[in-house]
């Protein structure tokens, strides 16, 4: 093990760190009731009252299949799973503050050495491509839960380190600090002639998802996020007129034929089973890749194939942020990656469909772009 990784382990232990300077980061409570956290705790109040109208509401109609009950009874349950979600982030958040003392950050001039409850993590300070934090800088006034990303070069067995925000007083602050102690990235030998883009682009994908890593070659697989943006209203809706039927009293339940609701509550079922389905069969096209870096150009499989992106046509990289909302997450952000060209064409990257953040994304386009990467 390195001198430097003994002296940082040394210096989070309290210990004499001997010859090598070790910069030590303070560590600080995470804001734990910022925006996100307050909704935790109002959204089970809400559902409480959602729930207490729905109750009130039926007692008056005596009819579990009324029109108004059965929304009323759609939007108590969101409000429930919305909570339930809610709340488990929360109590993440707040575990996180109570083992705050099993967290700590260390910087050598060597690299970085960083311990979480999960282990530690060593980042040789020569394989950091760049700081990031979480978020856009207009939206980043008064403390936020936001993570800082430690972009590293991906021969280096990891593509980022997200650090949580029990560092310095803020993620701003700590994002900064780590930038001064990264440096400047060194540019890219000019004089060096440009790579090659593949010679075939599909038997390039297909190594890839046989496992195989081309020297220079990243591989950025698909991630879960589409997930939560399912049409899971209509289960719901399902789940409110199956409740309703079984609910209604024995002689209008005997007028009422059975087949109709029971054949309403699977097909609203399988509104949502469908489209996981599609969307799983479309990510297995792709091999479960979503896309394809290579010191010469990025690649992404289409259904008309495999589509190339020269890193020399891309001129501009940026995320764009949009406020949006859902029955179940309530207001939300969508995040779409953008590859401006020199043609005026405009490549995007939803960033739920990623299994990584966006930022990283950005910035390992933008070393393989500027030749940082080889």
């Amino acid at each position: 093990m390195s001198t430097w990784i003994h002296a940082a382990e040394a210096a989070l232990d309290g210990r004499t760190t001997g010859s090598v300077e070790v910069e030590v980061i303070e560590r600080h409570a995470p804001p734990v009731l910022d925006a996100t956290g307050l909704r935790a705790l109002v959204s089970p109040l809400l559902a409480g009252f959602l729930w207490s109208t729905v109750v009130l509401r039926e007692t008056q109609t005596r009819n579990p299949l009324d029109p108004l009950d059965l929304l009323l009874r759609v939007l108590a349950l969101a409000l429930s799973v919305r909570a339930i979600l809610l709340t488990s982030q929360l109590l993440s958040r707040l575990f996180m503050r109570i083992s705050l003392s099993r967290y700590g950050l260390a910087l050598t001039d060597e690299g970085l050495f960083y311990r979480g409850p999960q282990g530690d993590v060593v980042v040789p300070r020569q394989d950091v491509l760049e700081v990031r934090e979480r978020g856009q800088w207009r939206n980043r006034s008064g403390r936020r839960w936001a993570e800082v990303y430690v972009i590293t070069r991906p021969e280096s067995g990891r593509l980022y380190l997200a650090l949580p925000p029990v560092f310095e007083r803020t993620a701003g602050v700590l994002a900064e600090r780590l930038m001064r102690w990264a440096g400047v990235p060194e540019d890219a030998d000019k004089s060096a002639e440009p790579p090659e883009p593949a010679g075939l682009a599909s038997r390039l994908w297909e190594q890839v998802a046989a496992g195989e890593r081309p020297a220079g070659v990243t591989a950025i697989a698909h991630g879960s996020g589409w997930l939560r943006r399912g049409p899971y209203a209509s289960v719901l809706l399902a789940l409110a007129v199956f409740d309703g039927f079984l609910r209604l009293p024995a002689n209008l339940r005997a007028a009422v034929s059975g087949t109709a609701p029971i054949a309403l509550f699977v097909t609203l079922l399988l509104v949502p089973l469908a489209w996981i389905v599609l969307m799983r069969r479309d990510i297995a096209r792709r091999s479960g890749i979503a896309l394809v870096l290579t010191p010469a150009e990025l690649l992404v499989r289409t259904r008309a194939g495999v589509q190339r992106v020269l890193w020399e046509s891309v001129t501009r990289l940026s995320i764009d942020a949009k406020s949006s909302w859902s029955l179940l997450q309530g207001a939300y952000q969508t995040r779409t990656i953008l590859l401006e060209r020199s043609d005026g064409d405009l490549v995007t990257f939803q960033e739920v469909f990623l299994s990584l953040p966006a930022e990283v994304l950005v910035s390992l386009c933008d070393a393989y772009r500027k030749g940082r990467i080889r």
